[in-house]
């Protein structure tokens, strides 16, 4: 039975990748022509898609996908944040709350950081 490891594996994983390009077609012909006007696609089509989409984002956590590196961005800036003094973390809190969310982050509301007792 071990010797036939050979013949099973690619037959395996041709069934898996069978099965989620089929699940992508008919997801894609359920949902798409609906919502967006778009025309139904074949399974040919699907698979292509499907292979351009992990072409775009990724294989997998071992092959460039996604994932946590222990000396990525996130510890670099919990250390950074670490080593700023309380005033520095305010006017970069302050900075950011501006610039992305009107006045400063509160949406029209007064904004009192003492909470009611």
């Amino acid at each position: 039975m071990k010797k036939l490891w050979f013949i099973k594996t690619p037959f395996l994983i041709l069934l898996a990748i069978s099965v989620v390009t089929v699940a992508v077609m008919y997801l894609w012909n359920w949902l798409m022509p609906e919502i967006f006007g778009l025309t139904t696609i074949t399974f040919w089509q699907a698979f292509g898609l499907l292979l351009l989409s992990k072409i775009i984002f990724g294989f997998g956590k071992c092959r460039g996908g996604h994932h946590h590196h222990p000396g990525g961005w996130q510890s670099r800036w919990q250390k950074k944040w670490r080593q700023m003094s309380d005033e520095d973390r305010e006017k970069w809190k302050q900075k950011f709350a501006n610039k992305w969310c009107p006045n400063g982050g509160h949406h029209d509301m007064q904004y009192d950081p003492k909470p009611k007792e």
